[in-house]
C-alpha cells in the first residue's frame, strides 16, 4: 500500500505543467472577463429581484384598490326607494292631487 502511495505521489508530482507567459496572460485575461460576467450578472440579478418586489408591492395595492372600489359600489350603489320609476309615480301622483285640487278649489270658488 505503501509503495502504491509513493508511486501515485511521484506520478502526480512529476506531472505538473508549465504555462508559458502568453498563456498565463490569457488564462488570467479570462479569468477577468469571467469575473466582469459575473458581477453583471450579480447587478442584473439584483435588479430583476428589485423589480419582482416592485411588481408585488403594485400587485398588493391593486389589490387594496380593487377591495375599496367594492366598498364604494356598495355605498354608491341607489337603494330600492331611490329608482327613477318611484320618482315618475311620485311626481305623477302629485301633479294629479295637486290637478284635482285646484278643480276642487275652482268648483267650490265658483258655488259661491
Amino acid at each position: 500500500m505503501k509503495h502504491i502511495l509513493i508511486l501515485l505521489m511521484l506520478t502526480f508530482g512529476y506531472s505538473q505543467v508549465t504555462l508559458t507567459q502568453e498563456q498565463a496572460d490569457n488564462i488570467a485575461h479570462n479569468i477577468q472577463e469571467l469575473q466582469i460576467k459575473a458581477d453583471s450578472l450579480f447587478v442584473t440579478d439584483s435588479l430583476k429581484t428589485l423589480e419582482v418586489v416592485l411588481l408585488n408591492d403594485k400587485v398588493a395595492l391593486l389589490e387594496e384598490d380593487l377591495a375599496l372600489t367594492e366598498k364604494k359600489v356598495k355605498l354608491v350603489k341607489p337603494s330600492w326607494w331611490e329608482n327613477k320609476w318611484l320618482y315618475f309615480g311620485y311626481g305623477s301622483v302629485l301633479g294629479v292631487s295637486v290637478t284635482l285640487l285646484i278643480n276642487q278649489l275652482g268648483d267650490v270658488i265658483n258655488i259661491f
